[in-house]
């Protein structure tokens, strides 16, 4: 007998804290190696009778999530989400409220949450909108909801530092012009 472990639904933004606080990267450039881990269940509203993996198993699950976002702008973020989505292999089942994913695997029940998510997500968003913070001194991963669709930072302390350094560096340039 197969065992048919339910795949809770993640807000898209409990996902980017995530990946934000658990994948190398980001905590890399933001000198936080040696920092402590948050608590992965707290950050997520994780609601799953499923247990969260031990840290080590988060940390590559975060790794392989952030590969969806940093690619995306050069177009292949959707071949990684189609890694991760064949990797766990989420299947649909139909319940009388609706759609809900479920996987054979405990270990799979996190990685298959935040895979279902995104793909939920994409099918309402171009996959350009997902991305990796532009500023000198982040790579935090984004969701691009905005109108214009045009967001290339984080967070709005990201595009002001951005800003702060760019004038700047147009300044010392016109010190330097005179």
């Amino acid at each position: 007998m197969v065992c048919v472990l339910a795949v809770p639904e993640l807000d898209l933004s409990n996902v980017v804290e995530f990946v934000n606080e658990y994948a190398d990267r980001p905590r890399e450039v933001a000198g936080e190696q040696r920092a402590s881990y948050p608590d992965a269940a707290a950050l997520l509203d994780w609601s799953s009778e499923v247990p969260i993996p031990p840290p080590g198993d988060l940390v590559a699950t975060a790794n392989a999530i952030f590969a969806v976002f940093s690619s995306a702008r050069d177009g292949s973020g959707l071949d990684e989400l189609n890694r991760q989505l064949r990797s766990v292999r989420p299947v649909p089942e139909v319940t009388n409220s609706g759609l809900r994913w479920t996987v054979a695997a405990p270990g799979d029940v996190l990685p298959a949450a935040l895979a279902t998510c995104l793909l939920t997500w994409l099918v309402d968003h171009d996959a350009a909108r997902l991305g990796t913070c532009q500023a000198s001194r982040c790579v935090d991963v984004y969701a691009d909801n905005s109108p214009a669709g045009r967001r290339r930072f984080c967070s709005s302390t990201c595009l002001n530092r951005h800003k702060v350094s760019a004038h700047r560096e147009r300044a010392s340039r016109v010190g330097r012009d005179q």
